[in-house]
């Protein structure tokens, strides 16, 4: 293959989002994950604290939260089948919604955990319903729209946190956080309104009883996505020991500091979208894991707050593109059926979401924490072997 070949291959004429009505309430409906989950583990502890809940009952909630994500991402593509993508999205809505009050309903622990399991059920149908929508809607921007989408999401994530913080120092409580999202997630259907035709683009295929079944390259995507999810999950659950531990942190300060990650997620995801309308979303991919895999091995190695700080909003910028880019190969890969792709992504993601943290920490246990977020180098390689064996086409026309 000559240079100029390659140059090609690497950078394309511009592909712009269009960011038109139904794209920004497909952008808002990751928006209410993102709060819905940051601000279910943000509130956590302050549950705890009211009903005096053990850590045993309190973390049957996260179980809940977990489920519900799990069986969302499996039934999503059925509702699309059965009904139609603008039914699944109203349900999301909804289910954020009647989710985020039956958590705060302050009634017994089976009606507490049923919120989680709710909320994160909606979660689960965003993923698949949203992110099918901007694939199919966007064409060659697909993958600077699904940024932008999880640019909100991480937005969202912060001012859900920030909602519950502040609600707990006022006499709203910090309840009030999460009745608010529900406010917003109801308002977001009032402004959807009932001609959602707009929202089903792309589905034909997969309204069909007779869909062909996923190409074996959908798999080799999902597994190269879940690779680097599961570094990412195990980094904000299990990231505060490792503060504590080689940067002399206090646990406090340990859980705040991980909010680093965020906002290396969000300067990531603000420039890695301008980026791959230009560039390609396979090589934009690969250097991010790269570049993620750098700053793991930096922060790795340093000790003192402070480099550990500045190590977490690098992995924070290196990780921003990976799921946006990561769900965006899976639905390239699926041959026409992009909610059955997004779910099956958002599944492996959910039980990836389980496994590694429990792996880690039985490492941790056995070795050391420091010692076992060293394996975490072994999903970086992997994935990125993976990209470069099972690459996904794509299309850069910009027209």
């Amino acid at each position: 293959m000559t240079s100029p070949d390659r140059h090609d291959e690497v950078v394309h004429a511009p592909v712009r989002p269009i960011r038109d009505r139904t794209t920004l309430l497909a952008y808002a409906q990751l928006g209410l994950l993102g709060w819905f989950v940051y601000g279910f583990s943000a509130s956590l502890t302050l549950l705890r604290d009211d009903e005096g809940l053990t850590r045993t009952a309190a973390s049957l909630l996260g179980i809940s939260l977990a489920l519900g994500g799990l069986v969302g991402s499996i039934v999503g593509p059925m509702v699309v089948r059965r009904f139609d993508r603008a039914t699944l999205l109203r349900c999301s809505s909804l289910g954020v919604a009647a989710g985020a009050l039956l958590y705060v309903s302050g009634g017994p622990l089976w009606l507490v955990a049923l919120g989680p399991f709710v909320g994160s059920l909606g979660c689960g149908f965003a993923v698949v319903g949203a992110s099918a929508y901007l694939e199919a809607r966007q064409g060659p921007a697909a993958d600077a729209a699904l940024a932008e989408a999880n640019l909100t999401a991480s937005f969202a994530s912060l001012i859900g946190t920030f909602a519950i913080g502040i609600g707990a120092t006022l006499v709203l409580g910090w309840r009030s956080g999460l009745v608010l999202l529900a406010v917003i997630a109801l308002l977001l259907e009032v402004a959807r309104g009932r001609r959602t035709s707009a929202f089903n683009v792309g589905a034909e295929l997969e309204s069909r009883r007779d869909a062909p079944r996923m190409p074996r390259l959908v798999w080799w995507a999902v597994l190269t996505l879940i690779l680097l999810t599961g570094v990412e999950i195990t980094l904000l659950q299990w990231g505060p020991d490792l503060l504590r531990e080689r940067g002399g942190l206090g646990p406090a300060a340990a859980s705040t500091t991980l909010a680093a990650i965020v906002t290396g997620m969000i300067v990531g995801r603000l420039i890695g979208s301008r980026i791959v309308e230009r560039v390609s979303s396979e090589f934009v991919f690969g250097a991010s894991i790269l570049f993620a895999a750098a700053a793991f091995a930096y922060t790795w190695l340093v000790t003192g707050a402070i480099p550990l700080i500045i190590g977490l909003v690098l992995i924070g910028c290196g990780i921003a593109m990976h799921f946006p880019l990561g769900i965006g190969r899976a639905m390239r890969a699926s041959a026409g059926q992009p909610d059955r792709a997004a779910g099956l992504t958002s599944a492996g993601v959910a039980i990836m979401s389980g496994i590694a943290p429990f792996a880690l920490a039985a490492l941790a246990d056995a070795l050391d924490v420091h010692i076992a977020f060293g394996f975490m180098i072994l999903f970086f390689a992997a994935s990125f072997v993976l990209l470069l064996w099972k690459r996904v086409p794509e299309d850069t026309a910009s027209g």
